[in-house]
């Protein structure tokens, strides 16, 4: 559905590294016995990941980047969160047919016990998706690292797990760089600042959730792409009814051939980043996934100034780059865990 790269590795460092597509252990005996080829499909992995990763947070950008305020206070979000899990719910399906990929058919007792996660899962979509809609793409990429915060705390709260002196230093540079950031934002607004908030804290609840469902409820990941947009769905529908969205689908000024092309592409692409996500993994390791992830936020970053005017101080842009290397440092920090793993 609609996930952008930090939803997408959320979902897949809170879930089992090493449960890949079916046919995920002849590649990987294929790889060890061609170098040649494991490198070339290793690199590939990355660029796909990447390609996948960027261009989610950029078509998400686009749905709203040309509406004048008025709009995008009558944009319909939550239906455009629905319809976009409604894709991924088709595709998956269909790759289920075909014998692409593999997980058990619906089972409402798996549902049941799945919906916890599901509202958090739905929280952080539609939060994720909001805040971008009011702030700038350098702005969300850089305030949705500080989900990290919560969630070493969470892991240190509830798990007790160490946390060493240089997370803490990169959590440190991050939340400093963020919030100067949001200081020198000539775009500054608190509605999407506030939805920014909200994300970080849906983010990481659903992380921390995940680790402790994930060992209670079996599912492969695909039930997990499965499940969460076909309950998210069912969520969103009665809250879009509510809302009055679907109304929104007759205003020809919001239902624009560009909307519906980026709209759709998005729910395409947010589902291809499940398979980017895990072959990477698959061909690399998840140390190399969490660095490749770290390093996405730098083309997003710079793409999403460029593209869409994002409007700065030139100090902005100096604290912007403080917070993203606190990115990589935590990236690094956290790279003895992930080699355990």
């Amino acid at each position: 559905g609609n996930k952008d790269g930090d939803d997408c590795e959320a979902v897949l460092n809170s879930t089992d590294k090493d449960f890949l597509l079916p046919k995920s252990n002849e590649i990987n005996a294929k790889l060890n016995a061609a170098p040649i080829v494991s490198y070339f499909t290793s690199i590939m992995s990355c660029i796909f990941y990447t390609l996948c990763s960027v261009s989610m947070v950029l078509l998400n950008k686009a749905i709203s980047a040309d509406m004048t305020t008025e709009m995008r206070h009558s944009l319909p979000d939550f239906a455009i969160v629905l319809y976009q899990c409604l894709i991924a719910v088709v595709l998956v399906e269909f790759a289920r047919i075909f014998n692409i990929v593999e997980y058990p058919l619906f089972n409402f007792r798996t549902a049941r016990s799945w919906l916890p996660v599901n509202i958090l899962f739905v929280g952080m979509l539609c939060s994720g998706f909001i805040s971008l809609v009011y702030v700038s793409v350098p702005m969300v990429t850089i305030f949705k690292n500080l989900s990290n915060l919560i969630t070493v705390f969470g892991d240190w709260y509830l798990f007790g797990e160490k946390v060493s002196w240089l997370c803490i230093l990169a959590i440190a540079v991050m939340t400093v760089g963020a919030i100067l950031s949001a200081m020198n934002d000539l775009e500054f607004n608190l509605y999407g600042y506030f939805w920014i908030c909200m994300n970080c804290i849906f983010t990481s609840l659903y992380v921390l959730y995940m680790r402790f469902a994930s060992t209670n409820i079996k599912l492969p990941r695909f039930g997990m792409v499965y499940y969460n947009n076909l309950l998210s769905a069912m969520i969103l529908f009665p809250i879009c009814l509510f809302r009055g969205e679907f109304n929104s689908l007759s205003n020809t000024d919001i239902m624009t051939n560009a909307f519906i092309l980026s709209n759709s592409l998005a729910g395409i692409i947010g589902f291809y980043l499940n398979f980017a996500s895990l072959w990477c993994v698959a061909s690399t390791s998840a140390t190399t996934y969490a660095i490749v992830g770290s390093l996405n936020k730098v083309p997003i970053t710079v793409l999403g100034f460029v593209m869409f005017h994002a409007k700065m101080t030139s100090q902005g842009v100096i604290f912007v780059t403080m917070a993203t290397i606190g990115g990589f440092i935590y990236a690094y920090a956290k790279l003895p865990q992930n080699n355990k793993n």
